[in-house]
């Protein structure tokens, strides 16, 4: 468009050029017996028009760089806005990326942590009374992951008593022991504490009570869930 105009112009210029050439040609000689202030006005009468021209040209010029100009603005603020929602994107992205990693993460740490469990089970083998005391004979079965330093508690009422330990108690083993106590002390219920140390070394404990009142003979003991 500018490149339109200047020719606009250009051809304009030319055209009155020749009309004026045309016009006042066989005159120009009179300039030489004119004033300063006589030639001044001619001058200014003859390329007024002509000025005037190049500064309407010059007026539609810049306003087609105004326009020109207004256009790439808003194309760039349209590439920008493009730009930040294309980040958004994948900002988004990443975070879910990071959720499903921070929750892959999670679950694989709470597999591990399984598998670091033992699956402990308590079996009485044998109940007997003598003399004021039940003796208890039991058997520990572990179905799950091998566990260390296990240290056996007996719970009454407000008494703790320790009576047995094993260094290791591996899967799908079992380990027999004994543990009685008084008629009457004190407290209803006689619980069984397994205390032990899991592979990476973190404690853990498994607490089995009667399923049933005492007598001689035998009697089952079920987890007590915490």
């Amino acid at each position: 468009m500018g490149r339109l105009l200047a020719l606009i112009g250009i051809s304009l210029t030319v055209l009155y050029a020749v009309f004026s050439w045309w016009l006042i040609g066989d005159r120009v000689h009179t300039l030489l017996s004119m004033g300063l202030n006589e030639v001044g006005d001619f001058l200014a009468g003859a390329f007024g028009p002509v000025a005037i021209l190049w500064l309407v040209l010059g007026y539609f010029q810049q306003g087609i760089e105004l326009r020109q100009g207004t256009a790439a603005l808003n194309f760039q603020g349209e590439e920008l806005r493009n730009a930040v929602e294309q980040q958004r994107l994948l900002a988004t992205v990443s975070l879910k990326t990071l959720e499903h990693e921070r929750e892959a993460r999670l679950e694989e740490a709470v597999r591990y942590r399984q598998s670091l469990r033992p699956i402990l089970h308590l079996q009485s083998v044998k109940v007997e009374f003598e003399e004021g005391y039940w003796k208890v004979s039991c058997r520990l079965f572990n179905d799950g992951a091998q566990i260390f330093g296990l240290t056996l508690v007996l719970h009454k009422g407000a008494n703790e008593h320790h009576f047995t330990t094993f260094r290791t108690l591996d899967r799908g083993s079992s380990a027999d022991f004994n543990c009685m106590w008084h008629k009457d002390s004190p407290g209803d219920v006689a619980a069984i504490e397994v205390i032990y140390s899991e592979r990476d070394g973190a404690e853990g404990n498994c607490r089995f009570i009667p399923d049933c009142d005492i007598s001689v003979g035998g009697i089952g003991f079920v987890r007590e869930e915490s």
